[in-house]
Order: structure tokens, then sequence, then C-alpha cells
């Protein structure tokens, strides 16, 4: 454990030595949304992706429902450029849809607060009633 603090205090006597700041309260490992960028919560009536597109304007978003080798696929891509710190953001993602499953037809989207919510509806299950008269022998 103290080779990482170590390491943590070289890193930040390297980089931040002219700023007094709380060095206990900043960390340098990368948060868990950066790790995993998305979530995909399946529901009864819904399945939401959940898509962290952290500074990229959702003008600069474009999300498409695309078939390949008679799979469906959704894809999100989207670049932006900072215009103060010249840093850019993009996202490309690819996710594969079940249409057996899923309603295609009633695909929504929105962005919040450097999220994006895509709702897919999921069909309907049909209960299949079948009655047979069984011969007694």
């Amino acid at each position: 454990m103290s080779n990482n603090n170590d390491f943590s205090n070289m890193i930040e006597d390297l980089f931040f030595p002219a700023f007094d700041w709380d060095k206990k309260s900043y960390k340098f490992n990368r948060d868990e949304k950066d790790m995993h960028p998305y979530s995909i919560k399946n529901g009864e009536k819904e399945v939401l992706i959940t898509h962290n597109i952290l500074g990229i304007d959702k003008k600069d978003l474009k999300i498409t429902n695309e078939s390949e080798n008679g799979t469906d696929f959704i894809l999100i891509k989207g670049k932006t450029k900072d215009v103060i710190t010249g840093k850019e953001y993009s996202v490309d993602s690819r996710f594969a849809l079940d249409d057996t499953q899923l309603d295609l037809t009633g695909i929504k989207a929105s962005a919040k607060n450097g999220l994006l919510y895509i709702t897919i509806p999921t069909k309907k299950k049909e209960i299949k009633k079948e009655s047979k008269n069984i011969e007694i022998l």
C-alpha cells in the first residue's frame, strides 16, 4: 500500500508542485463510470441503456439502428472538441439487439447531465393457450 502512496506523492509533486491543494481528497484512480462507460438494465416493459457521454454535445451525437447480416444494432457515435482546452471527447459504441424480444420501432433516446438514455420497449409476451382433446383408450 505504501508503494502506491509513494507513487501518488511522486506524481503529485512532479505535475502539481505550484498548487496548494488538498492532496488527501484528490485521487488519481479512474472512476467506475470511466472504466465501464455504459450499463444495461433489463426491465419487464423496456430495456434501458445508460451511456456516459460526458463532454460530448447532444447536437454532435448520432444514434442509428442498423442491420448487418440479420442482426440489428444500435450505434452511438459522436465527437466534440472543447473550445477552451482543445481536448476532443468522443463516443463510438455498438449494441446488438434481439428483435424477437425488443420492439425496435419504439426506440427513444434522451441526454441529460453527461448521460445518454436509450429506451427500447420489450415485446409483449403472448401467452398461447392450446387445448387438445385426448382420446381415452
